[in-house]
This record gives C-alpha cells, structure tokens and sequence, in this order.
C-alpha cells in the first residue's frame, strides 16, 4: 500500500466522522429544547389535567371497589352462617326420567 492509499483511507474515515457527528448533532435539535423549555404546550398542560383527572377517578373507583368487596366479604359470611345453621327438613331427592327433545326416524 502506498501513502496515497492511506492519505485516501484517511480521509475517508474522517468526512465518514464528521457526517456522523453532524447528523448526530442535528437529530438532537438542541434549538428546540430551548424553545419548547421557554414556552408551555397548550397540549402537555391539557395532558397533566386529564392526568390528574384520571388519578382523581382511580382513587374514587378504588374506594367504591373497596366497599363493595366489603359488602360481598359481610354478605358471604352471613349466608354461611345462615347455611350453617342446621336445616328443618331434609330436602327430597327426586329422579325425573324426560321424554328425549327429538325423534329421529330411519326409513
């Protein structure tokens, strides 16, 4: 390899890092980060108030959800209790033969 090899080589290598490095500092656009930091979206506070409306209605859902499993839990054992109080007559049992829904005939 000659020295015109590496001269080329060498360039190359170093336009191929100062593409990267300007696409890399262009994809950050550090102008809009100033900008944005300056003023408030209309959308991202709308965002945060849906947000925090959102949080509101979880935690009122949570505590009706609450209730009611303590409702449910009181229920069930109160008919456990009542189920375990012993039955004043045995029930009765009864087999029940039915005539079959379809009749099928062969010819």
């Amino acid at each position: 390899m000659t020295s015109s090899h590496k001269i080329r080589l060498s360039a190359l290598a170093a336009s191929l890092l100062a593409l990267f490095l300007t696409w890399a500092a262009i994809a950050a656009q550090p102008w809009r980060a100033a900008a944005g930091a300056a003023t408030n979206d209309a959308r991202l506070v709308a965002l945060a108030q849906r947000a925090h409306l959102l949080r509101r209605d979880l935690a009122l859902v949570q505590r009706i959800a609450a209730r009611s499993a303590v409702a449910a839990k009181q229920s069930q054992l109160a008919s456990v209790g009542a189920a375990a109080a012993p039955p004043s007559a045995a029930p009765v049992v009864k087999v029940v033969t039915l005539p079959p829904l379809v009749i099928t005939r062969t010819s």
